[in-house]
């Protein structure tokens, strides 16, 4: 019996053991850059916050995604400029999609983070703001794949409503 990754042999995709091998390489590498670069973006972070009187979690909370998903960014604008229902929907889908899997992504890591090394939890505000947004989000996104213009004002405005959330949660 063929197994399900064999039935399409001649679809262009290499599956050699050299391109398996190239892509857990390039992984690796990818993971290593991080582990070198998160280290100097956390102090980078830290000085800016201290520096402007700001909390360090408003300048990771707003400056870094800015910084970071600019692109993204950019490219959904064009992307929405061309006016086709279907295009913008799919740009809203994938932005969508990138935000929730970057915040669970990131709480995974957090708590990894936290168990591994057996420190305090102090980010309860935070993550019950970031799983408030991830739930709406994450509600309003999968009950269809063509998402109407309305959604978007959704998401927009969930932005500055999670810095509300985090404020009001830490006060509780």
């Amino acid at each position: 019996m063929q197994k399900p990754w064999e039935r399409w042999t001649d679809d262009g995709i290499d599956r050699s053991s050299w391109a398996w091998t190239k892509a857990i390489m390039l992984l690796v590498l990818g993971i290593a850059m991080l582990a070198l670069l998160a280290e100097p973006l956390i102090h980078s972070v830290q000085n800016v916050s201290s520096a402007a009187n700001i909390p360090s979690f408003f300048i990771s909370f707003i400056l870094v995604p800015l910084a970071t998903n600019a692109r993204a960014s950019i490219s959904a604008v064009q992307t929405t400029n061309q006016r086709k229902e279907r295009t913008t929907s799919l740009t809203f889908s994938e932005l969508y999609n990138g935000v929730f899997m970057n915040n669970v992504l990131g709480f995974s890591v957090l708590l990894a983070v936290i168990y591994f090394r057996g420190l305090t939890w102090d980010f309860s505000g935070e993550v019950l703001a970031v799983l408030t947004v991830c739930i709406i989000v994450g509600v309003t996104s999968s009950f269809s794949s063509k998402l109407p213009i309305w959604t978007s004002f959704i998401a927009y405005m969930l932005y500055p409503l999670s810095l509300i959330f985090v404020y009001i949660f830490n006060k509780l």
